[in-house]
């Protein structure tokens, strides 16, 4: 902070920055306890405890960028504010949670916007996008993905367990290997990991100085990778629930989840090296703008 303040930044200036956040925090506190309730209330929004760790550790790593931000007030930043006052209290007052959760914080992103200007965003845009994904996805969209996602990921399972010689069956979302019903796919749909698997995405592709288009192919191949995950997953966990006792299924049922990270990292990095061996552009000369 320290470099900060001396380019046209005082602790005064500082201390109203600060201010604003309190006031504009004080006001939403409901939406944002709501938020908080969601991340920790609901397995499958779990993902949203992890999204403030990856903005800032996206902060961190740019933190030499600190001294291209100067104090530069403006009248944009407090017409985000009133927008996204005006956007909360319309979304709380109808019922439109993505509005309510949204607006607070696109007003607290507003007090720091009226202090700093655009060059907050172009030198931290990552973790200003990785700050709004706290925002929990409306249950229609989770819905829409979840389909598609689920019945992909149980045919598929099935599929390769029977290509391995195993008996097995499917009806709809259950799986019946040895003769036991496993209903794996709700309980592996992947959209509890999803989520959580993307941010990781975010931060590989954003704390390596890779190339705008590395980035987007990254990006744009998260929820294949998701897809791959979960299935690598559901396949020994069908075949623990049906071959093993419950309570060492479930054993293999909660490593899996763990292992899907990891493994989604080395399908990232693999990715990475065969684009360098099909000698494609992947890598700037720096992260950081001179």
């Amino acid at each position: 902070m320290s470099m900060m303040i001396g380019r046209g930044w005082n602790r005064g200036r500082l201390l109203l920055l600060a201010s604003m956040l309190a006031v504009v925090a004080w006001w939403g506190w409901r939406a944002l306890e709501d938020i908080a309730l969601f991340a920790t209330g609901q397995v499958d929004n779990g993902y949203i405890l992890l999204a403030p760790f990856v903005a800032g550790y996206l902060v961190w790593l740019r933190r030499s960028r600190f001294q291209f931000v100067r104090y530069r007030p403006n009248l944009v930043g407090p017409l985000l504010v009133a927008i996204g006052l005006l956007g909360s209290r319309w979304g709380d007052d109808n019922g439109v949670q993505l509005f309510w959760h949204g607006g607070v914080l696109l007003a607290m992103f507003g007090c720091v916007y009226s202090m700093t200007g655009w060059e907050v965003v172009r030198q931290f845009a990552p973790a200003v996008i990785a700050v709004f994904l706290v925002i929990p996805l409306p249950g229609r969209v989770r819905e829409a993905l979840a389909g598609p996602a689920q019945e992909f990921s149980v045919v598929t399972a099935h599929a390769l367990l029977q290509m391995l010689g195993f008996e097995a069956t499917r009806s709809g979302s259950v799986i019946t290997i040895a003769g036991e019903p496993v209903a794996v796919g709700e309980a592996c749909n992947g959209m509890r990991m999803v989520f959580a698997l993307g941010l990781v995405v975010f931060a590989f592709v954003f704390s390596v100085p890779f190339s705008t288009s590395t980035r987007f192919v990254l990006i744009a191949l998260a929820p294949v990778i998701a897809l791959v995950c979960n299935i690598v997953r559901l396949v020994p966990t069908s075949i623990a629930y049906g071959w093993l006792d419950p309570e060492t299924a479930e054993q293999v049922h909660d490593i899996g989840g763990w292992l899907m990270l990891p493994l989604a990292l080395l399908m990232l990095m693999g990715v990475v090296r065969l684009m360098r061996w099909l000698d494609l552009p992947v890598m700037n000369w720096r992260l950081v703008p001179a």
